[in-house]
């Protein structure tokens, strides 16, 4: 029991003391170009990792926790757009940035849709008593949605290629103004491929049915590989970055 009970209250451990300099940073970023966005939603973030941890602990093979742990990828991703934004803010002039607004929009849309029709198919996966038409309906919710959330990472991946490409034209006087941004920029960046493995993962779990990857009962070399570690390194990244630039201006 006691080793069961060892991940959950690790992560549980972790990720309370990972929410408290998130809000400090959160503050410190203030409203200036939408930062308060970014960071609120790594604080949602954290918050669904306690929460999910605290359930497990209660009830091992609850079906809530793998919810709720499903859920929590999608405010990782709106934390890293968010984040994203920001840098973009700092990095780019407002004449070079027109489809900033309407992308931030449009990505929190997809993400909040896609996590939705998971948070709606997977809730009913478990429930035995349900006709087989609508498990197939629950199934098919929880597909579109992942597949949903891989999109957005593609085109998060994408927005983050496009922030790159200014960076490597060297500008007299803009280094040491855009340095801050710099390190928010290369978080975001070095976050990309922990949070593409982590959507993956997801994504062949809920195609494959694959027990072993169960976020909650499977097995738990592979969650800690595939889940853990990817989660704990993005939310590490980001509030480095935030630290670091806690005084961006």
């Amino acid at each position: 029991m006691a080793s069961s009970n060892a991940l959950p209250l690790a992560l549980l451990i972790i990720y309370v003391t990972l929410s408290l300099p998130t809000i400090y940073i959160a503050i410190k970023h203030g409203l200036k170009h939408g930062a308060i966005v970014g960071w609120g939603f790594l604080f949602i973030f954290c918050t669904l990792r306690i929460v999910a941890s605290g359930i497990e602990l209660n009830d091992r093979n609850s079906s809530s926790a793998a919810l709720v742990a499903s859920i929590g990828l999608s405010p990782l991703l709106a934390a890293t757009c968010g984040v994203l934004h920001e840098a973009r803010a700092y990095i780019l002039p407002k004449s070079r940035r027109p489809l900033d607004t309407p992308y931030l929009i449009i990505f929190h849309l997809l993400v909040t849709t896609a996590i939705a029709l998971v948070a709606a198919g997977a809730a009913k996966l478990n429930d035995t008593a349900l006709p087989s038409d609508q498990l197939k309906r629950s199934h098919a919710l929880v597909k579109a949605g992942m597949v949903m959330l891989i999109l957005g990472w593609l085109s998060l991946a994408a927005f983050t290629v496009a922030t790159l490409q200014p960076l490597f034209a060297r500008r007299p006087g803009k280094s040491a103004e855009n340095r801050g941004a710099k390190h928010l920029l290369l978080a975001v960046t070095l976050s990309m491929p922990f949070l593409g493995i982590r959507i993956l993962e997801r994504l062949i779990y809920f195609f494959t049915e694959n027990p072993e990857l169960n976020p909650v009962t499977g097995s738990l070399g592979l969650r800690v590989g595939l889940e853990v570690i990817e989660e704990v390194i993005v939310t590490l990244l980001l509030i480095t970055a935030g630290i670091v630039t806690r005084n961006i201006k």
